[in-house]
């Protein structure tokens, strides 16, 4: 068995998550915008076009808007892009909002919960969105890993 050293902002985001990870309140969901292209060339496909020669790219951007005092929605900008031999095949962008009630914190609760915590919980609803949107397109289902909003806190912090 091996154990995992971590740094004390690793820890201090496990420690938070015990305290204030539950307090947070999803209050509805919806697609705001979304939009699919299939490249022309690319109308018919099968598993077997996919293997070894696709190129996807899955860029997310989180953005949040106050409304009141208890109240934020947070949108996720998605951006979904698979090229084929350097062609691209099809672009999906979406943007997924979630409308929270958000516990009263401290601001660096509050921030890493804007930024981590609320979209974690919307990310298992735009993965099925995607997945979704390609069986009904005639594509192969895409298999997206989960993400790992914390890791992306983290760099957007340092930049």
């Amino acid at each position: 068995m091996s154990v995992k050293q971590t740094n004390s902002d690793e820890f201090g985001h496990y420690i938070d998550n015990l305290l204030f990870n539950h307090d947070i309140e999803l209050l509805s969901q919806f697609v705001k915008d979304m939009s699919f292209e299939k490249r022309k060339d690319f109308a018919f496909f099968t598993e077997e076009d996919f293997k070894g020669k696709t190129d996807f790219s899955l860029d997310i951007e989180v953005e949040n808007e106050k409304r009141g005092e208890k109240h934020i929605v947070i949108s996720l900008n998605v951006n979904l892009e698979a090229n084929i031999n350097k062609k691209t095949a099809f672009i999906f962008e979406m943007t997924y909002c979630g409308v929270f009630n958000l516990p009263n914190v401290s601001e660096k609760i509050l921030e890493k919960q804007i930024q981590v915590e609320c979209p974690k919980m919307l990310f298992p609803y735009i993965r099925r969105l995607i997945s979704q949107t390609m069986i009904e397109s005639g594509m192969p289902n895409i298999d997206i890993k989960n993400i790992n909003f914390f890791d992306l806190y983290k760099a957007n912090k340092k930049s």
